[in-house]
């Protein structure tokens, strides 16, 4: 039996939030069932080599593998050319999630590929009820209490990645959604300046400024008000509170110093017609920080690929210094 707060035990916390989640993620779960997800790669070290063809000699995206106790896949644009850097973007999943369901939900993965930026959609470590997570904030969502370091984690991926390619070290984006989106924070809030800058949906942050020891940063938050998952206003996940959509922009807003922001409305998403978002763009001493605000947005809204499109020339406006 779990520990008990109040009437309810935590491991029932827990299959409530987990049950919550995958409703809300359903189509991507399903979606994922029409992925690959397994590939039979061979080889020893730190990634293997495995350029893919059509029957018909078409050349696709290479793909190397990331080898480690977690392995990922380093998916190369087919306009790679190994005498020319390419930027990398790393798409970081939702709680219960996986790298495939992330691709798929995001549409970042074309995206990238339209831009010739490489893509890597890892996988989390899975929790003792089956469920990835990723190790961000003490509100989401290492309800274990496993302590994994996830922003090593994702140091091994970007180093593994230069070792492996062509990668521009100055052009390293993370993008992520909820738990993801937590995940980038918690890597940006890390001190790292291997990531030129983030962006992610409907995630948040530990409500402590203190925690997070960033000097700059260049940040894309985007949040749905009718979120009933990491709620627009702020909340907590079993007694762990974290920060609201605009408490997270305000911490962004004290680190970069940054004046108060200029207020447009534009078409963000397809499955909402006309005008769906308020962008927020503010005037910063040191970094960059944009909040794209979706009056009608849920958790897990249906994405398409303008949206991917549209964050992806966002992050590669900016570069590490």
């Amino acid at each position: 039996m779990g520990v008990i707060l109040g009437n309810v035990t935590v491991r029932e916390r827990v299959a409530t939030f987990t049950r919550r989640h995958r409703i809300a993620l359903i189509g991507l779960l399903l979606g994922a069932l029409l992925l690959e997800i397994t590939r039979s790669i061979q080889g020893s070290g730190d990634f293997t080599f495995q350029p893919t063809s059509t029957a018909q000699g078409e050349s696709l995206n290479s793909v190397i593998t990331l080898e480690g106790e977690r392995s990922a896949e380093l998916i190369l644009p087919k306009s790679y050319d190994a005498t020319t850097a390419v930027p990398l973007l790393i798409d970081l999943h939702g709680y219960t999630g996986s790298g495939p369901t992330q691709s798929a939900y995001s549409k970042m993965q074309e995206a990238a590929f339209a831009s010739g930026v490489a893509y890597i959609a890892p996988t989390g470590s899975e929790d003792n009820l089956g469920n990835n997570f990723w190790n961000a904030s003490d509100a989401c969502c290492d309800f274990n209490k496993s302590k994994v370091d996830d922003v090593a984690y994702i140091d091994s991926l970007i180093e593994k990645s230069i070792a492996a390619a062509n990668i521009d070290s100055k052009r390293i984006y993370l993008f992520g959604h909820s738990n993801g989106h937590f995940m980038a924070y918690a890597y940006l809030c890390s001190g790292s300046t291997k990531v030129a800058a983030i962006a992610g949906l409907a995630g948040a942050m530990d409500p402590n400024p203190s925690r997070c020891k960033a000097s700059s940063g260049n940040v894309l938050h985007i949040h749905g008000e009718k979120d009933g998952t990491i709620l627009f206003a702020g909340g907590s996940l079993f007694g762990s509170p974290y920060t609201s959509a605009n408490e997270t922009v305000g911490q962004w807003q004290t680190i970069n110093e940054c004046s108060p922001a200029k207020e447009s409305s534009f078409n963000l998403l397809e499955s909402i017609p006309s005008e769906d978002a308020l962008a927020n763009t503010f005037d910063c001493a040191r970094g960059s920080l944009e909040f794209w605000r979706l009056p009608l947005g849920v958790h897990t809204p249906s994405l398409d690929l303008g949206f991917a499109d549209r964050v992806i020339l966002w992050l590669q406006q900016h570069k590490s210094l």
